[in-house]
């Protein structure tokens, strides 16, 4: 059994999506102890998105239940385009949560490969239940929001900006859970893949 842990490190000043806040770190030392002040947005880093992100009825991150983040899941490598129609030749077949290595890179941060809307309205229709990738969006770099619009109405559970690079496609066990941050939009999150021969879809 391999575990893979799919999560970028946090750091002060690390990457955050345009407009979002900075990371900030402030360590103090308090009687002789260490306590570090944590300043970040709540979709910071590797993280998930409650449907309050877009939805303003939507359910909040403390109200995703946790066992729709762990369970099997499929990896797939996107990387060469966007999934969109094509989407219906990929093995889905009783897969409910799915990965997607985009080929995003902080270096290049505008070109990698996306969920379009039909590719977001087929995996709801398959009853895809959770949708990750290491792009900082599902969507294109030009999306209005509709596609997160289309899966988070749907109940599906979006998770971004993972860590995909050095993980082969396949199937794992996956566990993704963020922090029960009562009434927010998203919260950071530890993903870990679980690579075993006992994990069935």
């Amino acid at each position: 059994m391999k575990i893979y842990d799919a999560t970028h490190p946090l750091s002060g000043g690390g990457y955050t999506y345009p407009g979002d806040p900075e990371i900030v770190f402030e360590p103090k030392k308090i009687g002789g102890i260490r306590i570090t002040g944590i300043g970040m947005g709540s979709h910071s880093g590797t993280h998930i998105d409650a449907p309050l992100h877009y939805l303003p009825d939507g359910q909040s991150i403390d109200q995703i239940p946790p066992d729709l983040c762990i369970g099997p899941c499929l990896l797939m490598d996107i990387s060469k385009g966007p999934l969109s129609g094509d989407i219906t030749a990929a093995p889905l077949a009783g897969t409910s949560r799915l990965i997607l290595r985009s080929g995003w890179s902080p270096g290049d941060p505008d070109d990698y490969g996306y969920l379009t809307e039909e590719g977001a309205r087929f995996l709801v229709e398959r009853g895809i239940s959770v949708i990750g990738t290491d792009a900082p969006s599902i969507e294109s770099p030009e999306g209005d929001g509709s596609v997160h619009r289309i899966l988070l109405r749907a109940g599906v559970v979006i998770i971004e900006l993972l860590r995909l690079d050095a993980i082969p496609e396949g199937v794992y066990m996956m566990i993704a859970l963020p922090l029960p941050l009562t009434g927010v939009d998203g919260s950071p999150a530890r993903v870990i893949l679980i690579d075993s021969r006992d994990v069935i879809l």
